[in-house]
């Protein structure tokens, strides 16, 4: 026989207790008597059949059983009322494209254009997920999803965008005569690495024809506007595509160390499921896009 799932205002009201480790705090962010956050408390317990709580006079703590259920609850929660939001979205008359992105091309490249989109659209509204990795869409809400790398991603379209040119960055003070003219120079220097991409710098040595760098050493950051935002402080010399640093260049805040740009023989792609060109919202975003 399926198990009974533990009703929604006593998972809240364990939630509520369990983030301030009090009952009466918890009634009172609830607007609850602190004897009904303790029945319901009690309540979920004896359905688990588990101790959530310690109780030692009128202070309680979570057990571990407890902390490691607090947590879970509240991830559920806050999924459950991002899941109401979604779809209360789709309720009215606009419609809506749900996008996967990729962060810093989204903040640097798309959301300043997104703009004409919506003028030529007025009726369409995309909302904008990050999404660094290839996923599989039957399993999420997405209609469509900006990618990097190769177009062979299982079940779907992929439109080509453009490809990138990436180069050695960094603040100009950290190299006083501006500009590397021996790309060997480059080991003098702390290297800044993207986490998606750990070959970059060994690539980029053989590109330069130089092999006594130890292209591995250095940090690591997981996105490439963390990346921008170390090279601006003076932290390394990082490579990272030119069109993503335009206003950087354009200003001063970096310039380029050594001029051995490099072509990625990858590329962004628009990417959909194979039937998605049937949806009205995809097809406008997709000619739209192509066009930019």
């Amino acid at each position: 026989m399926k198990k009974s799932l533990p009703s929604r205002s006593a998972l809240i009201a364990f939630e509520a207790a369990a983030r301030h480790q009090s009952f009466t705090s918890a009634a009172a962010e609830l607007t609850l008597t602190e004897s009904a956050i303790s029945r319901q408390v009690a309540a979920l317990e004896s359905q688990l059949g588990i101790k959530l709580f310690h109780r030692i006079k009128k202070r309680v703590t979570l057990t571990k059983a407890g902390l490691l259920y607090s947590q879970q609850v509240r991830a559920s929660l806050l999924q459950m009322e991002q899941d109401m939001n979604n779809i209360m979205s789709h309720g009215g008359a606009r419609e809506i494209l749900e996008l996967a992105v990729l962060p810093t091309f989204c903040s640097r490249w798309l959301i300043p254009r997104i703009g004409s989109f919506y003028q030529q659209y007025p009726d369409i509204t995309i909302n904008m997920s990050a999404r660094s990795v290839i996923f599989l869409f039957k399993e999420t809400s997405f209609d469509a999803a900006i990618h990097f790398g190769q177009p062979n991603w299982p079940g779907t379209v992929a439109d080509f965008l453009f490809s990138e040119e990436v180069v050695a960055v960094c603040k100009p003070d950290l190299i006083p005569s501006g500009f590397l003219t021996n790309p060997e120079d480059i080991q003098n220097y702390a290297l800044l690495h993207l986490t998606s991409r750990p070959d970059s710098w060994c690539n980029w040595c053989e590109n330069a024809q130089i092999s006594s760098v130890n292209s591995m050493q250095g940090a690591h950051y997981e996105y490439f506007s963390i990346l921008i935002s170390a090279a601006c402080a003076g932290l390394g010399v990082a490579l990272i595509p030119r069109f993503l640093i335009a206003d950087e260049l354009e200003k001063k805040q970096l310039i380029i160390a050594s001029n051995v740009p490099m072509k990625s023989t990858d590329g962004y792609y628009l990417v959909y499921p194979e039937d998605s060109l049937s949806s009205n919202s995809v097809k406008k975003f997709r000619m739209w896009l192509l066009n930019q």
